[in-house]
């Protein structure tokens, strides 16, 4: 009996289906992927059910054959007049069965379709139908006769014992065994992944365009929020840009204590007004450095936001931009940090586009320690290049393997701590490195 299964389900009997793709007895799904063959037992309730009548059948029809059998040879002895067959023939118990007749031998073939039987009925806990079979077994068994009868007799009654006692015990199901060679299959090639797969982009790609359009309202109520602080006096009595009195800290926190009035007490309400009010934060930058920009305008709005900064403004020198002036009194920036990142991001874009020479330059570069080596380097390139490219990717790593040697997130933390003039010493020469890197991306343009 051969044992097949679909993926980890059940394990079905198959059937005698030669040349042909191998189906469960009990017909189980055909519209479904190709069966394979495995070693484990057969568990399906239906497929044991049609082997067990199927067994029933073939029994039958070797009890059928061997009473012909039987019948034929005891017309055979009968007409031999043989006394002591004879004798037995006409008694009323079974006949002999010599098993190097054909009627033996058709009883061994029906005691081993008994034993496959029992293994069936042990399997189904039927105790009854396995008592009488093995009643009508051992019957057949005791009247073996001939040469090698004994023999028979003792593998046979072994064989029905192994079989019933192995049926009975409760087993773990062997892990099925797939067919060897088969293709493995991708991801993709199961059922509804690239539907689904193609759903979550949909989704990913609506989802970008709400946090864009979350992120356009948290630069608003940046804005709007900075205006508020415009308005307010700081310790030294002028607009307070930075938002650092008590007053304009009481009113960042009133608006959205006051949101929090219009919204249900949830748990979801709570996480996205938190999520919204870090927005709102990450952008007053961007919105700060916007506003100081438009002091340098020649636009009503500049000349109405000079007239807000006049007590900031006075002692200006005339070379010096308004903005640049501002944002050094109140230790700040013209450059929000959202736009500091777009450049480094442009920056990452044009060293990845860089050719192959690259990978090279970036290794020596990498090599290569600090210190003299360094000024090494530097020196080099101060002489005119004999290759282009190769001094371009050269500056361009050197610059950007500093870059990412500092911890951003650590730098932001000390900024915050470090004294304002510090702050402003550090910002102005960061400011110049930044020039700089702006003149070599214009140059590639």
């Amino acid at each position: 009996m051969i044992s097949i299964q679909l993926r980890n389900g059940k394990v079905h009997a198959a059937q005698d289906v030669d040349g042909f793709q191998p189906f469960p007895k009990c017909g189980g799904n055909r519209a479904t992927e190709r069966y394979i063959k495995v070693a484990g037992d057969v568990n399906c309730k239906n497929c044991l059910k049609i082997v067990s009548a199927e067994l029933s059948a073939e029994i039958e029809r070797l009890e059928a054959k061997a009473k012909e059998s039987a019948i034929i040879s005891e017309a055979a002895t009968a007409d031999d007049n043989k006394g002591e067959t004879m004798a037995e023939n006409t008694t009323t118990e079974a006949p002999k069965l010599d098993v190097n007749t054909d009627a033996g031998k058709a009883a061994l073939e029906q005691i081993q379709a008994n034993i496959e039987r029992a293994k069936v009925l042990a399997t189904e806990d039927n105790a009854e139908a396995l008592e009488e079979l093995g009643r009508e077994t051992e019957a057949i068994i005791s009247n073996l006769s001939g040469k090698g009868s004994i023999k028979a007799k003792k593998e046979n009654r072994d064989a029905w014992k192994a079989a019933v006692e192995a049926a009975a015990k409760p087993k773990k199901a062997a892990p099925a065994k797939p067919a060897e060679n088969l293709p493995a299959k991708t991801w993709d090639q199961y059922a509804g992944t690239v539907e689904l797969a193609n759903m979550s982009v949909e989704k990913i790609t609506e989802g970008v365009r709400a946090h864009l359009k979350v992120s356009h309202l948290a630069k608003d109520i940046a804005a709007a929020t900075l205006d508020i602080w415009l308005r307010l006096p700081n310790k030294a009595d002028a607009p307070d840009l930075m938002g650092d009195s008590d007053a304009a800290k009481k009113a960042s926190r009133a608006i959205y204590e006051k949101a929090t009035e219009g919204l249900e007490d949830t748990y979801d309400n709570r996480e996205a007004l938190k999520k919204l009010i870090r927005s709102a934060q990450d952008q007053r930058s961007d919105v700060r450095a916007e506003w100081l920009r438009s002091l340098d305008e020649d636009t009503p709005l500049g000349a109405e936001r000079r007239e807000i900064m006049a007590k900031v403004l006075e002692g200006k020198p005339e070379d010096e931009k308004a903005s640049e002036w501002v944002a050094n009194v109140y230790g700040t920036s013209t450059m929000g940090q959202t736009e500091k990142r777009r450049l480094e991001y442009q920056a990452k874009k044009a060293l990845a586009a860089a050719d192959g020479n690259a990978s090279g330059a970036s290794a020596e570069g990498e090599d290569s320690g600090d210190g003299d080596a360094d000024g090494a380097d530097q020196a080099e390139d101060k002489s005119t290049p004999a290759d282009p490219d190769e001094y371009l990717t050269k500056t361009v790593d050197r610059v950007y393997k500093d870059l990412n040697r500092t911890d951003r997130d650590e730098w932001a933390r000390a900024a915050e701590k470090a004294s304002a003039d510090r702050k402003k010493a550090e910002r102005q020469r960061l400011e110049k490195v930044l020039d700089a890197v702006r003149d070599m991306i214009a140059a590639t343009l």
